[in-house]
């Protein structure tokens, strides 16, 4: 039985290789190789002396980062919206008869009219 697995797994893997080497990768040429590397090197000092705020703003143009960043401002405004209260200190001065409106024994529900007439 493992035998059979084991073939089933080596053509599995063939058809794959098959598959992604059936054209060669067009932006990794030999004849490039060393260009490419001296320019990822001087890519590299070059951006070490580029300041913070530039840093931080070519890092905010990769749109991986843009929905990193908007998942963890979603999950933190979910998660501290309870701690934070909305509105102003004079807001929740008011009466709570102002919040009548949001119970269940109000007279003018229709629920609560039905059960006057009956």
């Amino acid at each position: 039985m493992a035998v059979r697995e084991l073939k089933m797994l080596h053509k599995m893997l063939d058809r794959l290789l098959a598959m992604h080497f059936r054209e060669p990768p067009a932006d990794h040429r030999l004849d490039r190789l060393e260009r490419d590397v001296w320019h990822r090197i001087h890519a590299t000092t070059t951006e070490g002396a580029l300041p913070w705020q530039e840093k931080m703003l070519l890092a905010f143009s990769v749109p991986r980062f843009q929905i990193a960043s908007l998942a963890i401002a979603v999950v933190l405004g979910l998660s501290l919206s309870p701690a934070i209260p909305l509105g102003s200190t004079a807001r929740t001065e008011q009466p709570i008869a102002d919040l009548q409106v949001f119970t269940v024994h109000a007279p003018y529900l229709t629920a609560n009219l039905i059960e006057r007439s009956e």
